[in-house]
Formats: structure tokens, sequence, C-alpha cells
């Protein structure tokens, strides 16, 4: 009995010690995509001033073709862009890994099309089924880069426990909301084991700091489904304003 007791206490203690290792990954997860959403806007937005401060720099060498008041306010907007360029750069360039660039490591997706996931992955040897709805531009550059990491994560899985399957993504840019749906059934050589589920925390920090919504789980018989809803902004306002 005592020994009993004693084993008792080491299984317990061991639940215990596994279920705050769990906390702690879930954790790093998140803060890891939260570092990543950080990392990519920065792109974005980098890419987005540095057009601003181009274009406006440009009309600049022109002022004497416009009137002085507009001569004025693009150089004001000239330097108020370039200065916001450097904050952002000094605020958010540290979260880039500084480490060294390998031939493994994929390309950040800064605002890239997600066609470019599925013809990589069809040349991989993937079935892969998409239909789109909508244009990539009337969704907010968060939603899009958000898509891109869910469609990379669902063909991703696929690809370690269902290779041979055939998947069906489905991507709706709205308005009124910015959607993504993965399927894919079990595969003919390779059985869907439970996943891990860190790769799903960190997505779903993802979506929740958008507003949205995230689902992944058994969908039908030995099929697997990946889903996310994100409300466009604007839409999230006018349901908010009605309430």
């Amino acid at each position: 009995m005592g020994n009993r007791r004693r084993l008792v206490q080491a299984l317990n203690s061991q639940v215990d010690h596994l279920r705050t290792e769990r906390e702690l990954r879930e954790q790093a997860a998140r803060a890891a995509e939260r570092s990543r959403i950080a990392a990519e806007m920065h792109d974005v937005l980098a890419h987005r001033l540095s057009l601003i401060a181009l274009h406006t720099g440009v009309l600049a060498t022109r002022a004497d073709t416009v009137p002085s008041p507009v001569a004025q306010r693009l150089t004001l907007l000239r330097a108020a862009s370039t200065e916001a360029l450097a904050d952002l750069r000094d605020v958010l360039g540290a979260l880039h890994d500084a480490g060294p660039a390998t031939g493994d490591q994929a390309p950040a997706p800064v605002l890239r099309d997600v066609r470019e996931l599925v013809e990589q992955a069809r040349e991989a040897g993937q079935q892969v089924d998409l239909r789109v709805e909508g244009m990539p531009e009337q969704a907010p550059a968060a939603h899009r880069l958000a898509l891109y990491r869910l469609v990379q994560e669902g063909l991703t899985n696929s690809r370690k426990h269902a290779a041979d399957a055939p998947v069906r993504i489905r991507l709706d840019y709205g308005p009124p909301a910015t959607v993504v749906e993965i399927i894919n059934t079990a595969g003919r050589t390779t059985a869907y084991p439970a996943p891990s589920g860190f790769g799903l925390v960190g997505l779903g920090e993802r979506v929740h700091a958008l507003g949205g919504h995230l689902s992944a789980g058994p969908h039908g018989a030995g099929s697997w489904r990946l889903a996310a809803r994100i409300t466009h902004p604007a839409h999230h306002e006018q349901n908010g304003s009605r309430t």
C-alpha cells in the first residue's frame, strides 16, 4: 500500500509537470506568432511608407509646377513619411530573425499570393483543389497575412499526415469577412493522428487578435477541417454600433 501510494504521488507529480510544460509551450507558441505578426506588418507598412516617401519626393522636385501651399504640404508629407518609416524600423525591425539565412528557410509571406503555395504543393505531388471568391485587395493586409499562414499550415499538416489525400481549399476575401476553409481526408498510406496543437495555438492567437474565429477538427467520415472567419473592420464597427 505504501508503494502504491508513492507511485500515485509520483504519477500525479508527473501529470502536473506535463501540464505545466504544455502551458509553457502554448505561451511560447502565442508569443512567437505575435512576433511573427509584428515582423510581417513591419514589412508591409515599411513598403507602403517607402512608396509614399518616394512619390512625394518626386512630386516635391516639381514644386514649381504646383501651387505653393500644395508644394509645402508635399514637403511636409515626405518628411512625415520618412520619419514614420525610421520610427517603424527602430521599433519593429529588431523582431526579424537576425540569424544566418539558410536555403531551407521559407521567404516571409509578406502579402504573397496563396496561389503560390498551392502551385508549390501541386509540384510536390499534392492534389489541391482551390476555389477563390473575391479579390485579395478586398481584404485588409493583416487578413491576407493570416490567410496565407492558415493555408500554409493546412497544406503542411496534410503533407505530414495524409500526403496522398486530396485537399480542398475555399477562400473568400469578402466583404463582409475573410474566410478560409481547408478540408482533406485521411490518406491511404498514412493515418491521421491527433495534431500536437502548437501550430494551431499560434494561428488561433493570430485570428483571435483580428477579432476572428478559428476551428480545427474532424469533419465527416475520416476528414479533417481547418477553417477561420475574420470580419472586416468596417463591418465589425457597423455591427458594434448597432448593438
